[in-house]
């Protein structure tokens, strides 16, 4: 009969080793799943891990899931990658804070045998290949975001960029794409700053950067956590429609801001069907029944106000009220 999906959330690497030993007792006679994230708090990791639990708990795998607490402790979710090679789980899923750090990492899971999966990043580790990874081309969605902009600001303009967590691939990748993609478009950025992953944050931010340039025409930002913190902020400020919004990813509220006037255009990722494809991966990579390196491309798609009530949100977002399991 297949067992109980049961998940551990930890921050800290004490904490992490601790729960560690329970899961590693509780897998001893089942199949167990190690997932790192740099942190939990938002709609995307939500929609990753309901994808995760729903998929692992189909195929009968135990899952520890392991939050690092933020894109600056890399440190620490590279203490919590060792402790799940350590306990030997049969694969691990990683979305890496930075992959640059992650070449020790790496190396030592592939000596231990363990496969490390790429989760929305198709890396790990900037110098060693990743056994497998599930991600949208952050490229291409830099490149949707460039015409996302280009189709709200038709005559160019200026626009106030919230890049992301500082040192983020994924980030990087994008806000790099979508600056090669406008470039002769008559599109300038007149501000670009890196903050932590945070809405509060980002309001703030975004606040900052209407005060210094209060004609600005939009505001990029890098997800829906940045996003909807300026998007917050042009509402604050009386201008939903006057200063546009765009960003990546389509949680609950960005949806509803979309709905109000205050978001114009999103580029919505899949995060549902990426986490449960991650889980497939690895289960076929255990087996051997996947080829090593496989790498699963899951696409995007364009949202704004007109197509926004024909959107298929099940491999975008949770179900309404769903929360991991403790």
């Amino acid at each position: 009969m297949k067992k109980d999906l049961k998940t551990w959330l930890a921050k800290g690497s004490a904490t992490a080793a601790a729960l560690l030993m329970t899961a590693s007792a509780v897998a001893a006679d089942g199949k167990t799943l190690g997932v790192s994230m740099p942190i939990l708090a938002g709609p995307w990791y939500t929609a990753i891990l309901y994808g995760v639990e729903t998929k692992a708990e189909e195929l009968g795998y135990e899952v520890v899931v392991l939050d690092a607490g933020g894109y600056s402790n890399i440190d620490r979710q590279l203490s919590q990658v060792q402790n799940l090679i350590t306990q030997q789980v049969d694969a691990i899923l990683v979305d890496p804070a930075n992959p640059s750090a992650f070449n020790g990492v790496a190396r030592e899971a592939r000596g231990a045998g363990v496969p490390l999966i790429g989760v929305s990043s198709p890396i790990v580790a900037s110098d060693v290949p990743p056994d497998g990874a599930v991600s949208s081309s952050h490229c291409t969605l830099g490149e949707m975001m460039a015409d996302g902009a280009e189709a709200v600001l038709p005559e160019g303009g200026t626009i106030g960029v919230l890049a992301g967590p500082g040192g983020a691939f994924w980030a990087e990748e994008r806000l790099r794409c979508f600056k090669e993609n406008t470039a002769d478009s008559g599109i300038e950025i007149v501000a670009s700053l890196s903050t932590e992953q945070d809405v509060a944050i980002a309001l703030t931010t975004a606040n900052d950067i209407i005060q210094r340039f209060p004609d600005v025409s939009m505001l990029y930002a890098a997800d829906d956590t940045y996003g909807v913190g300026a998007a917050r902020a042009v509402q604050q400020a009386g201008k939903c429609g006057e200063i546009k919004v765009l960003f990546a990813v389509l949680g609950e509220a960005a949806q509803d801001l979309m709905e109000q006037g205050c978001v114009d255009y999103v580029v919505a990722q899949k995060p549902v069907t990426i986490g449960a494809q991650s889980v497939d991966l690895a289960d076929k990579l255990i087996s051997g029944s996947a080829e090593h390196g496989a790498v699963r491309t899951i696409s995007p798609v364009a949202v704004y106000p007109e197509n926004l009530a024909g959107i298929d949100l099940t491999e975008i977002r949770q179900p309404k009220g769903w929360r991991p399991k403790n």
